[in-house]
């Protein structure tokens, strides 16, 4: 009989999933009590997070609206993203803010946008469910600002049981109730969560290239996969505008590293906002190659 895991996997799988669209954080009724104000990080130029950035992109056939999605810086030049937030767009369609000291203290124009090769669409993989390659860098049209941190890719494979902190723009809520408040390119917030399981390369290789992880709630009821959760005000998920946030780890001497883009939910309803969905996104490790070439310069 099909472990617990894998029947949770090919649930997933059948279910599908969508882009992630907000940090939802605990239930203000846990212990201890959450709120979406309780998961903000403050606009100052001291946050190990300032260097994660808000992604304005044009929408609807009169360009008149943009919507809100997150990227985190690799150089002064150069920030990473999902590519289904950034793919068939035209560069002048998208703009990186910068929270760096005040609200939108810098809003830099991109100057191109390189989408990883391999990413065909979101197009679910008919196996996993789940959308590989979903990667793409936006060179800008100015470098950041002295001082902004940059975000290296840790450069082993990412451990099972990995704790990820997660940092975007999207909208916020809570797991009893799911979303309530709006994404804001201004307003970025904080959680963590655990890298449950992995999906191997759909192209054949044997590093796992997408990770998964469920939202834990105060009891077992919800816990879909691994261990529980990491406490009321600390347990996350991504559900508008988390896409392309960073999933990162501690490193040496105070700074952090990537290992993830955040790129999607699970189930396709609003239940993935609420304890007991799933979120997940591409592990970077096996896109190392990749990402060099692009910030030299030399991807095709």
């Amino acid at each position: 009989m099909p472990s617990r895991r894998r029947i949770l996997l090919l649930a997933l799988g059948a279910a599908l999933a969508e882009p992630c669209r907000a940090i939802i954080g605990g239930s203000e009724d846990g212990t201890p009590p959450d709120s979406p104000a309780n998961r903000v990080d403050p606009n100052t130029t001291r946050s190990p997070w300032a260097g994660v950035g808000s992604l304005s992109v044009v929408i609807g056939t009169l360009q008149q609206r943009e919507a809100t999605y997150t990227a985190a810086a690799l150089d002064a030049r150069h920030v990473i993203t999902a590519a289904h937030v950034v793919a068939g767009r035209d560069a002048t369609d998208v703009r990186f803010n910068l929270n760096y000291g005040a609200d939108l203290s810098h809003r830099i124009d991109a100057a191109a946008i390189i989408v990883h090769p391999d990413y065909a669409g979101y197009k679910p993989d008919a196996r996993s469910g789940v959308v590989h390659d979903d990667l793409a860098i936006v060179r800008l049209g100015e470098s950041l600002p002295f001082g902004v941190p940059f975000y290296t890719i840790q450069r082993t494979p990412v451990r099972p049981r990995t704790v990820i902190t997660l940092v975007g723009y999207g909208a916020s809520g809570d797991g009893v109730h799911g979303r309530s408040v709006a994404a804001s390119p201004a307003v970025k917030r904080v959680g963590r969560n655990v890298i449950d399981a992995g999906f191997r390369d759909s192209d054949g290789g044997d590093l796992p290239e997408v990770y998964l992880f469920d939202f834990d709630g105060p009891d077992a009821s919800a816990n879909r996969l691994g261990g529980g959760s990491l406490g009321n005000h600390i347990e996350a998920t991504v559900a508008g505008g988390d896409s392309g946030s960073p999933a990162l780890v501690p490193a040496a001497r105070g700074r952090w590293q990537l290992v993830g883009v955040n790129t999607f939910v699970a189930p396709r309803s609003a239940l993935n906002q609420r304890f007991g969905g799933f979120g997940g996104g591409v592990l970077l490790y096996p896109y190392v190659g990749w990402v060099n070439s692009v910030l030299a310069g030399t991807a095709g």
